[in-house]
This record gives C-alpha cells, sequence and structure tokens, in this order.
C-alpha cells in the first residue's frame, strides 16, 4: 500500500533545489509549506496513470514542488525578489535538460499551469507516456 512521502523524503528527494529552514519565513521553506504543497497534489493526481508505485512516488513529488514553488510565487511574506534560487533549468556542464511539450499540451488550460515550473514540466515528461495508449497499424485493402 502506497502512503504519501513525509516532509524529510520531499527535502531528501529536493536536497539541492531549495532552501529549508525551521523558523525564518524569509529565507526558506518550511515544513509547513512542503504539507500544503502535497495537500494541493492529493487532489490533483491520479495514480491510477503511472505504472508502478515509484513512478507514482517520483510523479507526486515533481508535482509537490510545482505547488511548493507556485505557492511561493503568490505569496505574501517577502518573495518579491528575495529567493532567487527557484529552479529555471537543470545542467551539469554541457549537459542539459530540454523538455519539449508538444502544443496539444500547452493549449490545455490545466496543462498550461504546468508548464509554469521546471516541476511541472517534469512532471508533465514522465506522465506524457502512460497517457498514451499502445497503437497499431493493420495493413490490408478497401473496396471503394
Amino acid at each position: 500500500m502506497w502512503t504519501n512521502p513525509t516532509v524529510e523524503q520531499f527535502q531528501s528527494f529536493f536536497v539541492r533545489d531549495f532552501p529549508y529552514t525551521r523558523t525564518d519565513i524569509n529565507t526558506g521553506v518550511l515544513d509547513q509549506d512542503i504539507t500544503n504543497a502535497f495537500q494541493m497534489t492529493n487532489f490533483n493526481i491520479n495514480q491510477a496513470l503511472f505504472s508502478c508505485q515509484s513512478n507514482y512516488t517520483t510523479g507526486y513529488l515533481l508535482l509537490s514542488a510545482h505547488y511548493l514553488v507556485s505557492n511561493l510565487r503568490n505569496s505574501s511574506q517577502g518573495i518579491n525578489g528575495k529567493f532567487t534560487w527557484l529552479e529555471q533549468s537543470k545542467g551539469v556542464g554541457a549537459v542539459n535538460s530540454s523538455y519539449a511539450i508538444p502544443q496539444r499540451i500547452l493549449d490545455n488550460p490545466y496543462w498550461t499551469q504546468l508548464v509554469t515550473t521546471t516541476y511541472g514540466q517534469q512532471y508533465l515528461q514522465l506522465l506524457m507516456p502512460q497517457l498514451t495508449g499502445a497503437m497499431t497499424i493493420s495493413y490490408g485493402r478497401t473496396l471503394p
């Protein structure tokens, strides 16, 4: 039986992405911020869309990070320019991640909101193969 990740698991998964703090809301992410993102994720994720528990857990964490970033951007608690740590891209040396999101996804009102953060884009990249069924081609002839 799958259970929600803990705040500590979230922090371990995103160890380099966010500055965590226990008390100072102006310099980092509080445990309550992560818990709030988990609550939003619970409303917007469908476990049946993922092929295995590990993919679901990864998707859950990515979607939670998306909501965390969105919440912090919308926050009135000193977010105006103080947080420069929000990840815009991933790269190591000459290797960079590319998120090629199809236009049909960008045109969908729900999915468009997810591409506003790198985490939402990663979530879509993980989810899209689960939404695409097997394709079969049958060759044959038809009469006019």
